[in-house]
């Protein structure tokens, strides 16, 4: 099911992105929906109860992931402890979510596509020329607009989403993928996204979660012994090597100690002839 459906959301994206690549208007058209050209502005830019409500979504995503990392972090600080989440579980959640709106979407794609965002664009005030999705190297050069962080963060939910009883899924995940849209759609609203990066924000996260939930949690796959083990071994390595370093710290210390000792003795030496 997951391989099937990492593969239907790989297709999705294709569609999408020869969509946005033929008609980039798309993009400009759904901006100036929310664009007063009387003001020059964004209005629900400035919107407090829009403004709440983005900061709030903002921190369901880290929430959820929370219980998650701290038993990941105690595993390695405590590695004979029994994991109290499934080490599938944890790994999933918590790997998902550093690939998905960690890595892909802040560290690969944002600092480096280039794209300005809808207020930073002449046709909406701005001063930068306009970039359809898939031409990279824009006037933008730090926390650019393709693709949407808050919109990858929201739609990360669809991980804690597949992890519900089968029957509860296409639910609980249709209620996540919602929750992106609307949450990645509040930043369209706000002049601070096209709608393409909020949309391929979800393909790529989607896609990241899929592809861990196929590696980790798919039926034939699943070793949850298998992965505390490693984990176990994993945490063991990183203790001796935390010992083997406070050692040799120790070592060097004490090895320079004795040498300002053996200075100072020379030295006391010295002026007591003088």
């Amino acid at each position: 099911m997951a391989r099937r459906l990492l593969l239907a959301t790989l297709a999705f994206g294709l569609i999408l992105g020869l969509i946005f690549a033929i008609f980039p208007e798309i993009d400009l058209w759904a901006a100036s929906l929310f664009y007063d050209q009387q003001t020059g502005r964004f209005p629900m830019a400035r919107d407090e109860a829009g403004e709440t409500v983005r900061n709030l979504a903002y921190w369901v995503p880290y929430l959820l992931v929370a219980p998650s990392l701290f038993v990941l972090i105690r595993k390695f600080v405590f590695p004979r402890t029994k994991m109290v989440i499934a080490p599938s579980v944890a790994l999933f959640l918590v790997g998902s979510f550093i690939a998905g709106p960690g890595v892909l979407t802040n560290l690969v794609l944002k600092d480096n596509w280039g794209r300005p965002r809808p207020n930073q664009v002449e046709q909406f005030g701005g001063k930068s020329e306009f970039e359809p999705w898939w031409r990279p190297g824009g006037a933008c050069h730090r926390n650019c607009s393709f693709v949407s962080g808050e919109g990858s963060l929201a739609f990360w939910t669809v991980a804690p989403a597949m992890l519900a009883p089968p029957a509860a899924r296409p639910f609980t995940v249709g209620a996540a993928v919602v929750y992106g849209i609307s949450v990645g759609g509040l930043r369209v609203t706000f002049g601070r996204h096209f709608l393409s990066d909020v949309l391929f924000a979800g393909v790529f996260t989607v896609g990241m979660v899929l592809l861990f939930y196929y590696l980790l949690l798919a039926p034939g796959r699943r070793n949850d012994a298998k992965l505390e083990a490693q984990l176990d071994k994993m945490a063991f390595a990183l203790h001796r090597g935390i010992a083997a370093l406070l050692a040799g710290i120790g070592t060097g210390l004490a090895r320079l100690g004795a040498g300002l000792r053996h200075a100072g003795q020379a030295l006391l030496r010295r002026a007591d002839r003088d």
